[in-house]
């Protein structure tokens, strides 16, 4: 039977909490990104604003949920805000929008992507959905042993994470680069950096970013939230910052914007591996290859912790069946993580998953704000509820959220045109309608 002291799960100190906030932000994005809009980009300059304002963007959005994490440690954070500043249907919608994109697809994304990489040091030809589908079991599986050991795997992956990302931004900026890609002969001139060229790819980079909420999601399970959920959310985006930016700094040294392309003149897809062959050689190069595969692996870790807090929060509001959330044995969420894994592996079967997901980033960015602006809803309906932390410069850093993450919003329809917003407007209308099916038989969780 389930123990309703949920304080016999708060394991999860600060490290571990940093450590799962910048394995679930740091995944394929700093690997792919960059090379997809750099040529569009077509500067140095084009190439680091964007990054530098999705930092700025998940650092408002970070400290936001810093305050209503530490006020509410609740599993699934994020959403709980959401459900309580707003109500139960765009709670609901929330996280399902969160829990298919972020996580269910996500996953099925991230797993194809990891699997690109580990046929390329495979012999013979390896299909690379059963790679993936291989990936993401693993990784669920890391998390069954017990919460400890699961939030300890997660932490050693994210400390060789960090390290390998440091490695290679530091010493791509030291190393003598001798054969730069440069732009091709003819290459337009670079947009402006107001450009909608340059809101497109901050719209990209913000997906990139995403993580941060993960620390207010895990916040039912960390130690001391009032100190540690807001201190863990803003160590890991400024951690992450520094790693996105330096990064993109060593691919610059590397390859000229307008050379982030592949040989047929679309994005550059793997760029991580590229830059390095050309930083390092072919051999630092096959090596990062592996690295990145390491890398991508962590990620799927990471994203089992937070998706399945996501399902918890949900069934413990009548949004999934309630069972989901029932936590047998030794307080693992076993059930929700099968539930997850087996919704990321059915996914692999999903034609152009990365399409689909380009056309609900409009949404996503939009729900997120909804989450960011329940700090303001909440300082008026719970102006008694305890504080620990509060916003820096509230109102000002969660309207500076919503301002930049509209900038992106619109940016992102126009980009998108008719079919994102049809997309959009579909998703919510199918996920409405969907709402009393997934419900599952009323009820709080079985004891």
């Amino acid at each position: 039977m389930q123990e309703r002291d949920p304080d016999r799960y708060r394991v999860v100190g600060l490290p571990a909490a940093v450590g799962v906030i910048v394995a679930a932000t740091v995944g394929s994005g700093i690997f792919s990104v960059t090379g997809q809009f750099g040529a569009q980009a077509g500067s140095d300059v084009n190439v680091i604003v964007p990054w530098v304002v999705g930092g700025l963007i998940a650092l408002c959005g970070g400290l936001s949920l810093a305050e209503l994490g530490a006020m509410i440690p609740c599993s699934g954070g994020s959403v709980e805000f959401a459900r309580r500043a707003f109500g139960p249907t765009v709670g609901y919608l929330v996280a399902m929008v969160t829990l298919l994109a972020g996580y269910v697809f996500s996953i099925a994304v991230v797993g194809l992507f990891l699997a690109e990489y580990v046929d390329r040091l495979l012999p013979g030809d390896w299909p690379n959905h059963a790679i993936a589908a291989i990936a993401i079991a693993v990784a669920f599986g890391s998390q069954l042993p017990s919460l400890r050991a699961g939030y300890g795997f997660n932490t050693v992956l994210a400390g060789i994470k960090v390290a390998t990302v440091a490695a290679l931004a530091v010493a791509g900026m030291l190393v003598t680069v001798e054969g730069r890609m440069e732009a091709p002969p003819g290459a337009p001139a670079p947009p402006g950096v107001l450009s909608p060229a340059v809101a497109a790819a901050t719209l990209s980079v913000s997906f990139a970013y995403l993580g941060w909420s993960t620390g207010a999601d895990i916040a039912g399970e960390v130690r001391d939230p009032g100190r540690n959920v807001p201190r863990s959310i803003v160590v890991a985006i400024a951690v992450v910052f520094l790693l996105y930016v330096g990064v993109n700094l060593a691919f610059l040294r590397a390859i000229a914007p307008a050379a982030m392309t592949d040989g047929s003149g679309g994005p550059m897809e793997a760029i991580g591996s590229v830059a390095a062959e050309i930083l390092f050689g072919p051999r630092v190069g096959a090596a990062m290859t592996g690295l990145i595969a390491l890398l991508l692996f962590s990620t799927l870790v990471s994203s089992t912790i937070a998706g399945t807090r996501i399902m918890e929060s949900m069934a413990q509001a009548h949004e999934l069946p309630a069972w989901i959330a029932v936590r047998p044995g030794r307080g693992v969420p076993s059930r929700a993580i099968a539930v997850l894994a087996a919704a990321g592996i059915a996914s692999l079967a999903i034609g152009s998953l990365g399409q689909i997901l380009d056309l609900l980033t409009v949404l996503v960015n939009a729900f997120s704000a909804l989450s960011v602006a329940a700090v303001i809803v909440l300082r008026r309906t719970m102006p008694d509820a305890p504080r620990p932390f509060r916003v820096p410069l509230y109102p000002f850093t969660p309207i500076l959220y919503m301002a930049l993450a509209g900038w992106t919003i619109v940016a992102g329809a126009i980009a998108g045109g008719v079919r994102a917003l049809v997309a959009s407007s579909v998703t919510v209308v199918l996920l409405l309608a969907l709402r009393p099916l997934l419900r599952g038989r009323s009820g709080a969780p079985a004891a």
